[in-house]
């Protein structure tokens, strides 16, 4: 999805921390490595940080993109039968292991350790999160998770 046209253009190309809402619609085998698991339809957020060239819009506009070469382990969700619902984003020097204490103490659970945090150096569970609520309410929480790591969030629905 290009920015010319796309809401995503309303994104910053400043360095922050963001956090994809996406919806699975069929069952979906990941790797990590040489390990295999399965991620169940339902509604997962995957946190992430922008520091290069373009920044924010730059790197959430390639996870929009439904074709890419497979490259982080995200890839595979935004490859597959999936669709990215919101973006939740933050201008920030931190990184996204702010936001996972408080995503999970909001109810927001690890399906996969090790996903999308193999370069981690906080200890994070992983860098992905499954909701147990509806798609409204998962937006919700996760503008409060980065409320709570003194984030100032920013927000881009997809219809």
């Amino acid at each position: 999805m290009p920015c010319s046209g796309s809401s995503s253009c309303a994104l910053p190309s400043d360095g922050g921390v963001y956090a994809l809402v996406i919806e699975l619609a069929e069952r979906v085998q990941v790797r990590l490595g040489r390990r295999a698991a399965e991620l169940g339809p339902g509604l997962y957020v995957y946190i992430g940080s922008a520091r290069g060239p373009g920044g924010l819009r730059a790197r959430v506009e390639r996870h929009l993109r439904r074709e890419k070469k497979v490259k982080w382990h995200v890839d595979q969700l935004t490859t597959a039968a999936s669709r990215v619902l919101a973006v939740v984003y933050a201008l920030s020097e931190g990184r996204e292991c702010a936001l996972t204490p408080h995503l999970e103490q909001l109810g927001f659970r690890h399906p996969v350790p090790g996903f999308g945090s193999s370069d981690c150096s906080s200890g994070c569970t992983s860098h992905l999160l499954q909701a147990d609520c509806g798609p409204v309410a998962a937006v919700e929480l996760v503008k409060e998770a980065f409320r709570r790591a003194q984030l100032k969030p920013e927000e881009l629905r997809f219809s």
